[in-house]
C-alpha cells in the first residue's frame, strides 16, 4: 500500500489570509491518496471519497490492512479499507473535528489572549462548518451546500440556533 497526504494547507491569499489562521477549506482539507495494490481495491482504482475521513484514519487503515484488524480500544482511527473496497462502512463519522492553538503567535499577542484561551475548534459535517473560539468570541457557522466559499458566516445568525446547539452537541 502506498499513501501520499501532506500537513494541513495554508490559505495563500484566500480569505484574505496566509497561513492556517482559521479553519476556511484551503487550511483545513488535506490531500489524500491512496493506492492499495490488491485486486480488492480495482472497483475504486481512480475514484474519489467524499466520507469525514480524518488523518487519525490513517494508523486504523495500516494496521487492518496488515494484520486484519486494530485495536479500536488504542487506536482512535477508523480503518478506511471499506472505502478502498467499494463497501459502505458501518456507522462512519457525522462530523469531524480539529483544534488549532494559536497562543505561540503574535495574533494571541495582539489580541490580548492568555495561552490557555488562545484556541480554536471546529466541527465539520458535510452540510456545516462550526468554529467555536476560547477567550471570549462568537462562534462562526458556514454553510458548505449555499456557501462552498465560506463567505457568509451565520454564526450570529438567531435563525440557525439550533444548527449551533447541534454543533456544540458534537463538540463538547
Amino acid at each position: 500500500m502506498s499513501v501520499i497526504t501532506s500537513d494541513h494547507g495554508d490559505y495563500l491569499g484566500d480569505h484574505w489570509k496566509g497561513e492556517k489562521d482559521l479553519f476556511h477549506e484551503p487550511s483545513v482539507k488535506v490531500p489524500l491518496i491512496i493506492y492499495d495494490p490488491s485486486k480488492k481495491a480495482n472497483p475504486t482504482r481512480g475514484a474519489t471519497c467524499d466520507g469525514l475521513v480524518e488523518s487519525i484514519d490513517l494508523a486504523a487503515t495500516f494496521v487492518s490492512y496488515a494484520a486484519g484488524e486494530y485495536p479500536d480500544h488504542i487506536i482512535e482511527g477508523k480503518s478506511l479499507l471499506p472505502f478502498l473496497y467499494g463497501e459502505t462502512p458501518d456507522e462512519w463519522r457525522k462530523y469531524a473535528i480539529s483544534e488549532y492553538d494559536y497562543s505561540a503567535t503574535n495574533v494571541a499577542k495582539t489580541l490580548n489572549i492568555k495561552p490557555k484561551d488562545a484556541r480554536l475548534f471546529m466541527v465539520a459535517t458535510k452540510k456545516w462548518k462550526f468554529m467555536h473560539s476560547l477567550g471570549g468570541f462568537r462562534p462562526m457557522l458556514f454553510d458548505l451546500i449555499n456557501d462552498p466559499n465560506e463567505l457568509i458566516d451565520l454564526g450570529d445568525d438567531p435563525q440557525f440556533a439550533d444548527i449551533r446547539k447541534k454543533l456544540y452537541r458534537y463538540l463538547f
